[in-house]
């Protein structure tokens, strides 16, 4: 396989000619080795070990091994282990791939994403980071809170490299909302989606939102935007925490990262949203945010401004993602309940909101 070389910034990437099947595990670990024998020609194909890490909702991705030794190895040789990440069927018509692989270069110089290695013609491979997936418990612990509020934080001190005024937020709500289906072709997907938003008006709930967040004041950074527990890992052994998967990064209203993580408490497969954190917990997790973002102490009326928006931006945050997962219901071959999730989140984007106007007064 010939690759081409793309640049993106400053840096060159392999771009290979070559389709990895998401659902046809046989063929896709063939592709897979195809690729890698142009990436680690010194690897061993009999030796490989594929090691499967799917648990989110849009993607398939799986980290490949020089050797069944190296799985399992402690010493961690970062040459012999690689992530793949095959993006999900139709997503290109929500995500703008280059933007994205941009956004990565840029975390990945900031030491806040691992090292992109090559693109193929529906995925990433990239550089190894190592640790799990937090879960509905461990993202509660204070160690863990500490870890991720610095985190974040360094995220929102990045410089994006181009002007865009544009946010996230708007960008992707008026990209999802215009990929909406006009009517599912599966008959208990379409039944469902008219029994509950049938005679609601998601676009005009969005402008309304959107009104409401212009007439507050809040920060424009750059963000994550989306910081379920499966895109946070921790490895135990080096203490260290990191972020992965970079599809919706970009600039965006600063509490918008912070109260769709809040959301994120509650899981997605079984999602319960007695999860959430507590006012009290959300005071914390700002105060230590803010102290890290502005690398000092901060005022008690600087938290307790934010904590007042927290549930407005959990509103945009809930109606983003149903909008999200009525496309995804159209377009994924993902075994997941699309519609059920978009009308779960929906439900707390009107109770969010319902908290947000009494304490906002509008």
């Amino acid at each position: 396989m010939n690759p081409l070389q793309v640049i993106i910034g400053n840096m060159k990437l392999e771009r290979l000619d070559i389709k990895v099947p998401i659902h046809d595990d046989r063929a896709l670990r063939l592709n897979a080795l195809e690729i890698l024998r142009t990436l680690k020609p010194d690897w061993h194909p009999s030796e490989i070990t594929f090691k499967d890490f799917t648990v989110g909702i849009t993607n398939r991705i799986f980290a490949v091994f020089a050797s069944e030794d190296e799985e399992t190895s402690e010493n961690r040789d970062a040459t012999k282990r690689l992530i793949f990440r095959v993006f999900g069927n139709n997503t290109e018509k929500i995500i703008d791939r280059e933007t994205e692989l941009r956004n990565w270069l840029l975390l990945s110089n900031a030491h806040l994403a691992a090292p992109l290695v090559a693109t193929f013609k529906n995925g990433i491979v990239c550089g190894y980071l190592e640790g799990e997936s937090l879960n509905v418990d461990s993202v509660r612990s204070p160690k863990i809170v500490r870890k991720i509020c610095k985190a974040v934080a360094r995220m929102h001190k990045i410089k994006p490299t181009t002007q865009d005024s544009e946010t996230v937020y708007t960008s992707k709500s008026a990209k999802f909302l215009d990929n909406l289906p006009a009517r599912f072709e599966d008959p208990e997907k379409e039944r469902r989606f008219q029994e509950y938003f049938g005679v609601k008006d998601l676009r005009k709930e969005y402008h309304d939102l959107l009104k409401i967040i212009e007439g507050q004041k809040n920060e424009v950074v750059f963000c994550h935007n989306d910081l379920l527990v499966y895109n946070i890992l921790y490895d135990k052994q080096t203490n260290d925490l990191n972020f992965i998967d970079y599809e919706y990064a970009g600039p965006n209203y600063q509490l918008f990262d912070i109260a769709n993580h809040f959301n994120e408490y509650a899981g997605v497969d079984d999602a319960d949203y007695s999860r959430l954190p507590s006012v009290e917990d959300q005071k914390t997790f700002l105060n230590l945010y803010l102290k890290e973002f502005h690398e000092g102490n901060v005022a008690d009326s600087d938290v307790d401004e934010l904590l007042r928006l927290v549930p407005l931006f959990q509103a945009a945050s809930n109606h983003f993602w149903a909008i999200w997962s009525l496309v995804q219901a159209h377009n994924s071959t993902i075994d997941f309940d699309y519609v059920g999730y978009a009308i779960l989140r929906h439900q707390m984007s009107q109770k969010n909101l319902a908290e947000a106007k009494k304490l906002l007064e509008v």
